[in-house]
């Protein structure tokens, strides 16, 4: 079995772990024992400290990405290349501490009316967003050690664990309400700490600067593909996180959070392609370094087409028992069912299109993707505060769904018109076929009591797509998976 599939598996299995310890604390906890303004206030810490973290690591993590092969040498400590990140990095962290402190007052004048829960708990950006950076610097110079399961692990399974045992402790009333707000962030600063112990045991963790190894020519493209990464990853960043702020703006830190958990419900769909992407990502920056085209595009169709099985797997899952998911949340988040399915949708159309991103922003062409993003940032900004005042939290659902499809449109048209690199074929008709019929047929299921329902549409869509994909060869991947758990 390959490296990309141990690793996917691997890292998946992690991942719903971490799926189901989520769900518990999101269905159950976070629904019965607070409020929507205080899973509001973890939402809207987490999309700031994203940003944040983002805009400090001075497109650090885009050089990591694109330029770690030159510098891979175990021998030499990878010829210092862990210093070289990590100091501008802390640097860029400096810059935005002294820019928080200076506009810490009137972050909170301006939400001590609408989020006064927020403007308590303000300074609390700091930390985590430290500690994401560092994670974020850390997991990325991981995956290109061709390690991109600890990582998964880390933030898939052991933070959502951390933060679950965190309300269970403020459920049974062994900690306050403040404790169970300090509780959050050390839940999701913890996984950084651990990442810096885990490299140190490795023997990774070289923060020895190596002199003379770095030429002018390596630094000229260090910086540029630094400066390029900062504007590309703020972007990225802002496109996927700022729905939660202006959703707070616009409307009020309640309203954050019941968005927050319809969010999560959407972004369960993404989950598999994070240590995909990871593990791919590193082969495909060491096939544009030997300029191997045909390897690239053996992964971008690997990656559509086990990605669009996946996600299409566990959108028709979610959409199915979207009644069912209601009923559990209960009357306060009424209003997702909606941002649930956009959400969703987004984030399936993000998973057909593969690992195109990487493709783009590993070739020479990496540019290119500045330009995508900056218009991707307009479009959002522009449906978020049109949609929003129109459909409330639907419509930033909407937003965001758009921003996928427009984003993963004009990078296949590029991948497309530059290298002829085109991944869809009849297997993919033959796998929306299969989800369409099969979601109509699990509709003419009669409405059973909760659970015997769940059970009913959830065990049906499971046994149907095993036997499918089992008589259907439509991945060699999928062959791979039964074979490693032996079926």
């Amino acid at each position: 079995m390959g490296i990309i599939a141990k690793q996917t598996i691997k890292g998946s299995i992690w991942s719903y772990l971490g799926v189901v310890v989520g769900f518990v604390t999101t269905i159950y906890l976070y629904t019965e024992y607070l409020t929507p303004e205080v899973v509001g206030l973890f939402g809207l810490l987490a999309a700031i400290s994203t940003i944040a973290s983002s805009l400090s690591s001075l497109g650090m993590n885009g050089v990591t990405n694109r330029l770690f092969p030159y510098f891979r040498d175990k021998s030499s400590g990878n010829n210092g290349y862990l210093f070289v990140n990590l100091i501008p990095q802390m640097v860029g962290f400096i810059m935005f501490f002294l820019f928080f402190i200076f506009y810490r007052n009137s972050l909170i004048d301006n939400n001590i009316e609408k989020s006064a829960l927020f403007a308590e708990y303000v300074d609390l950006i700091i930390p985590i967003s430290f500690s994401f950076l560092l994670f974020n610097a850390l997991d990325s110079y991981l995956k290109l050690l061709y390690n991109a399961v600890f990582g998964t692990f880390l933030q898939e399974f052991l933070q959502r664990f951390l933060i679950f045992l965190s309300v269970i402790l403020y459920v049974f009333k062994l900690i306050g309400f403040q404790q169970l707000i300090i509780a959050y962030m050390i839940a999701v600063s913890a996984k950084a700490v651990i990442l810096v112990i885990f490299l140190w045991r490795k023997g990774e963790l070289n923060l020895r600067p190596v002199s003379g190894f770095i030429t002018p020519k390596l630094r000229k493209e260090m910086i540029d593909v630094a400066l390029f990464s900062i504007v590309g990853g703020l972007g990225s960043m802002i496109v996927f996180n700022i729905d939660k702020i202006v959703v707070n703006q616009l409307l009020d830190l309640s309203n954050t959070g019941v968005y927050t958990i319809a969010f999560y419900f959407g972004t369960l769909v993404i989950i598999p392609s994070r240590p995909l992407l990871k593990i791919t990502g590193t082969l495909i920056a060491d096939a544009w370094k030997e300029n191997d085209v045909e390897t690239i595009g053996n992964l971008y169709y690997k990656s559509c087409l086990n990605q669009f099985i996946i996600g299409g797997f566990l959108f028709l899952g979610i959409w199915a028992n979207i009644d069912n998911i209601l009923t559990i949340l209960g009357p306060d988040y009424a209003a997702s069912k909606w941002v649930i399915f956009f959400i969703g949708l987004g984030y399936l159309i993000d998973m057909l299109t593969g690992a195109n991103g990487l493709i783009i922003q590993y070739s020479k062409y990496y540019r290119v993707a500045l330009v995508f993003i900056v218009i991707l940032v307009v479009i959002v900004l522009i449906l978020l505060y049109s949609l929003i005042p129109l459909w409330g939290i639907t419509g930033a659902a909407i937003a965001i769904a758009a921003a996928l499809f427009l984003n993963n449109l004009m990078r296949f048209i590029f991948l497309f018109k530059k290298f002829k690199l085109q991944p869809f074929n009849y297997n993919f008709l033959i796998v929306a076929v299969f989800y369409f019929i099969l979601y109509f047929l699990i509709r003419f299921i009669p409405e059973q009591m909760l659970i015997l329902d769940l059970f009913l549409r959830g065990g049906g869509i499971v046994l149907a797509s095993i036997v499918f994909f089992s008589v259907v060869p439509v991945s060699e991947e999928l062959k791979q998976v039964r074979s490693f758990f032996n079926f």
